[in-house]
C-alpha cells in the first residue's frame, strides 16, 4: 500500500487538487518532469486579425448623376401643407377693323387661363439600435450620422426623378413627359443600312439631326428662338459620346455646334437613355423674352421629424414634397427620338 493516500481518497475528504497527477517525492521527480509535455496544439502563429491593415479611407458607392437642376432652377411653392399650386397664363386676343369716324368695330381683349399641379409628399425613415450603434462605434462608424446622410440622399434621388419624369399614377409630370410638350420628331434614317442611331452615322449626319431638332424649335416658336438664344442640349451620357465624332480633318460634331450656336449648353441626363422610345435628345430654350420656360417646383425640400426613442432604439422620419417639373412655355422644348 502506498505511503500516500490516493487523490480520490483525499477528494472524498474534501481536498481537491485540480490537474495534479501525483504526489511530489524524490522517487517521482523524473516522472513528474514529463508534465512539461504540451497539452495544446503546437504552433507559432497569432490570430489573423493582428495581421490585417484597416484602411481609414472609406470608398463610397456612387449613384448616377442628378442633373435636373442643370436644366432649370428650383422654386418653392407654399410648404408641405399646400395641396396644389396654380399659375395664370395670359393671352392677348382681339382684332382690328378699317377706321371710320362712326365705326365701332374691332376689339382688344385679354384671355386668362389657369393651370395647376398637385403636390406629392414622400418620405423615408431611419432607425438605429443601441447595440448596433455601439458595435459600429468600435469600427469608428458614426451610424446615426451616416443614416441621416443616406435619408437626405435617397430623397434627393427621388426628387430629381420626379422633376424629370413626374410621379406615376398622379397628375404630376416632369420636364421630359409633360403632356403639353410638342410631339417628338424622329432622327433621319441616314446611317449605314438606314439606321437612326448616331453610332452608325457620320459627323455630318449627327450634326444634321441636331440641326433638324433646332429647326423644329424655331418652327414652334415662330422665330422667337434663334441661334443667338441661349439653348440647352440634353442627351444621355451614351449619346453625348457621339458629339466627339470627328471628320478626317479633326472637326467634331461639338466643334460644328459651337460654331453655329452662340450659347449652347450640354447637359447629360441618364434618364434620357431609358425612355420607352429609346434614346432621346432634347433641345430647350430655358428662357424666352425674359421668361423662364419651366421650373422645378417643391413645397418642402426636406423636413426632419421628431426623434422617437424606443426601448433600445431610435427612429426618425424625413419628408419632402414636389410638384414635379412645371413646363410653362411648351414651344421652347423640342425632342428627337431614335438616336
Amino acid at each position: 500500500m502506498s505511503k500516500y493516500p490516493s487523490f480520490n481518497h483525499m477528494k472524498a475528504l474534501g481536498f481537491v487538487f485540480p490537474g495534479a497527477r501525483a504526489w511530489i517525492d524524490r522517487e517521482r521527480l523524473g516522472q513528474l518532469a514529463q508534465d512539461a509535455a504540451l497539452i495544446t496544439t503546437p504552433n507559432t502563429t497569432i490570430p489573423a486579425e493582428f495581421m490585417v491593415y484597416i484602411d481609414p479611407r472609406v470608398v463610397e458607392i456612387l449613384t448616377a448623376p442628378r442633373q435636373a437642376r442643370e436644366l432649370f432652377s428650383e422654386v418653392r411653392k407654399g410648404d408641405w401643407t399646400t395641396d396644389s399650386a396654380k399659375w395664370r397664363m395670359k393671352e392677348v386676343a382681339g382684332r382690328t377693323q378699317p377706321y371710320g369716324d362712326f365705326v365701332h368695330n374691332g376689339v382688344a381683349d385679354v384671355n386668362n387661363a389657369w393651370a395647376s399641379r398637385k403636390q406629392y409628399l414622400f418620405q423615408t425613415v431611419i432607425e438605429y439600435g443601441d447595440y448596433e450603434t455601439a458595435v459600429s462605434g468600435l469600427a469608428r462608424i458614426e451610424l446615426a450620422a451616416e443614416k441621416q446622410v443616406s435619408a437626405a440622399t435617397i430623397i434627393d434621388i427621388d426628387a430629381n426623378r420626379f422633376y424629370l419624369l413626374g410621379v406615376r399614377g398622379r397628375e404630376i409630370y416632369g420636364l421630359l413627359n409633360d403632356p403639353n410638350l410638342p410631339p417628338a420628331i424622329t432622327a433621319q434614317p441616314t446611317g449605314s443600312g438606314g439606321s437612326l442611331k448616331w453610332a452608325d452615322k457620320t459627323t455630318l449626319m449627327i450634326y444634321q439631326d441636331i440641326l433638324a431638332l433646332y429647326a423644329e424649335l424655331v418652327r414652334q416658336s415662330a422665330g422667337l428662338i434663334s441661334n443667338s438664344t441661349p439653348l440647352t442640349l440634353a442627351l444621355s451620357p451614351q449619346a453625348s459620346v457621339h458629339l466627339g465624332t470627328a471628320t478626317e480633318f479633326n472637326t467634331s460634331v461639338l466643334d460644328m455646334l459651337n460654331k453655329y450656336f452662340r450659347g449652347l449648353k450640354i447637359v447629360t441626363l441618364p434618364e434620357l437613355g431609358s425612355l420607352p422610345a429609346g434614346d432621346t435628345v432634347f433641345m430647350i430654350a430655358p428662357e424666352v423674352n425674359g421668361m423662364a420656360t419651366a421650373e422645378l417646383a417643391y413645397g418642402e425640400k426636406i423636413r426632419a421629424g421628431r426623434l422617437v426613442p424606443e426601448l433600445s432604439a431610435m427612429r426618425q422620419k424625413y419628408t419632402s414634397g414636389t410638384y414635379g417639373g412645371l413646363v410653362l412655355i411648351p414651344f421652347a422644348f423640342a425632342q428627337m427620338t431614335g438616336i
